[in-house]
């Protein structure tokens, strides 16, 4: 079995659309967990009246990503005899034969820990939304591998790669027994990278099916007014993100790109957008150096349990 977690704020319309969606898939095997950050809509009744057996998490307020998918895994891992879980955002539409071509991955890769899939754009659906979650190797800041490039077959290979999306990603439950859920203090922003990240380390891997193809309406459930706060936080998760799992031999020689990094990025703020965004950027920087002295104990946890090569690792970084 399938668990299906599903992270919701005032999502209802978008949930019309992915409940459409799963209702006509080739694999029936499947539990819904509806995880509610407090919404004002009617998604917890909408989702009641479209699947009366799914299991509705009601958390009473905003909680963010992380959070809200960690209680849909552990509400899984205790309850649930499912194989696999299924993260997916409330704004994603499937292919017909997404869950079953999934499957089939995992019983032809029994290596394959996490499943990356094919998410495209919802409205224009001969471009990219994500092939696969990668860092770059000039700066090390985290990449969704073809975003906004036209799809014409060259993300079609599959292959391990460095981690998945969790706007739609699968996930065998023991990993999560393993290595722990998302790390709760990113709230949203770079949480898959770090537990991808983290899943590497521990010689778990992810493998990326471009069969498995979904259509993604990105920012569906944000806005424009989110942007400065979602600024902030990939700022500030960046550093916490380096700081818990690059090997400090990565970490040093890295060091002075990661500056690079982030000065071109400030500049292009100041230039192509604006002041307040700049300022939100830095803001997010400053507060994740204030929060790296309390990530060093995950870091030596981390670290200590490290079974793969850091060669293998920097390996799956892209330009």
């Amino acid at each position: 079995m399938i668990s299906i977690v599903i992270p919701n704020y005032n999502g209802s319309e978008h949930l019309k659309t992915l409940y459409r969606s799963l209702k006509v898939q080739t694999y029936t095997d499947f539990k819904i967990i509806l995880v509610d950050n407090g919404s004002g809509d009617e998604s917890v009744e909408f989702t009641k009246l479209e699947f009366p057996d799914a299991v509705i998490c009601e958390m009473g307020y905003n909680s963010g990503f992380a959070k809200a998918v960690n209680e849909g895994i552990k509400h899984s891992l205790k309850h649930l005899p499912s194989e696999y879980i299924f993260l997916v955002n409330n704004d994603i539409e499937l292919n017909q034969d997404f869950l079953e071509t999934s499957i089939k991955t995992f019983i032809k890769i029994p290596d394959a820990s996490i499943l990356a899939v094919k998410m495209l754009n919802y409205f224009e659906r001969d471009v990219i939304d994500d092939c696969g979650d990668f860092i770059k190797t000039g700066g090390g800041s985290p990449l969704a591998r073809g975003h906004g490039e036209k799809d014409t077959g060259l993300y079609n290979k599959e292959e391990f790669i460095f981690g998945a999306c969790a706007g739609a990603a699968f996930y065998r439950s023991e990993i999560f027994n393993s290595i722990g859920l998302f790390d709760e203090t990113f709230f949203a922003y770079y949480e898959d990278i770090d537990f991808s990240f983290r899943a590497q380390i521990e010689g778990y891997k992810c493998y990326y099916q471009p069969a498995a193809v979904c259509y993604h309406k990105r920012g569906g459930t944000s806005s424009v007014a989110t942007h400065g706060f979602q600024t902030e936080m990939c700022e500030r998760n960046l550093v916490l993100m380096r700081v818990k799992n690059y090997p400090m031999s990565t970490y040093l020689l890295y060091q002075p790109l990661f500056m690079i990094a982030r000065i071109k990025r400030y500049y292009s703020f100041m230039r192509f957008h604006s002041f307040s965004i700049f300022l939100r950027a830095f803001k997010g920087y400053l507060r994740g150096m204030t929060l790296l002295v309390t990530k060093l104990p995950e870091r030596f946890r981390i670290q200590r349990r490290k079974k793969t090569p850091n060669g293998y690792i920097t390996g799956l970084f892209v330009k």
